[in-house]
């Protein structure tokens, strides 16, 4: 069962806003990313040749919105992609380098790239069934998904990050992270949402109990 208090005491305390959410940064290593790039996608996103770097949420939609506007050319995908793996990944090795090894993997790439470009017109559950169904980690579905979707406004809805921190505040949990449970979570962070303030994006919620 959701625990509606507590996530609810957390949004109160926290109060995130849009800005909040678009300033979120994520610090990670460029030159790990560009040397461990594969070389059969036969384009490396724009990372610099630096030990450190950030991006934040802000940054990602910028990447997000360039590969729309180009028609989903396949340089842009692969930017965005890059993109949102560096953010999402962190400064974890280990998750950079199972991002990078699923990649490699050239018939998972190439899925991964066609079912970006097929998104639109579905809503945000058959999204991330359809990216997760090229055998990515839930988790990075749902960024890929979540960016993609554009900047969130309050009165429509939308896709959100998987979080384990946000997932347990709200008592969703699950090994796979399949359509169904991320449907689930979904629907859990909007009756959070709804308590707590129903003009709010969901990814103000899905931030401050990622952050809890």
């Amino acid at each position: 069962m959701t625990d509606h208090k507590t996530a609810l005491s957390v949004l109160a305390e926290l109060s995130p806003t849009t800005e909040d959410v678009m300033n979120e940064s994520s610090s990670f290593s460029p030159r790990r990313w560009k040397t461990g790039w594969p070389h059969h996608l036969g384009h490396v996103p724009p990372y610099k040749d630096d030990a450190f770097a950030s991006l934040t949420r802000g940054d990602v939609y910028q990447f997000a919105a360039d590969a729309t506007a180009s028609g989903y050319t396949r340089d842009a995908v692969i930017d965005f992609i890059g993109a949102a793996f560096a953010f999402g990944a962190g400064k974890s090795p280990q998750t950079q380098l199972k991002l990078q090894q699923f990649l490699r993997n050239k018939g998972q790439a190439q899925q991964l790239i066609q079912a970006l470009r097929s998104l639109d017109g579905l809503d945000p559950v058959a999204q991330y069934a359809r990216v997760r169904a090229t055998g990515l980690p839930g988790r990075y579905a749902s960024i890929l998904v979540y960016f993609l979707a554009g900047p969130q406004s309050g009165d429509q809805p939308g896709p959100v990050i998987v979080s384990d921190a946000a997932a347990e505040a709200l008592g969703v949990s699950s090994s796979e992270w399949d359509a169904e449970t991320y449907a689930d979570y979904l629907a859990a962070v909007t009756a959070v949402r709804d308590e707590w303030d129903s003009s709010a994006p969901l990814d103000a919620v899905e931030y401050a109990l990622s952050r809890s």
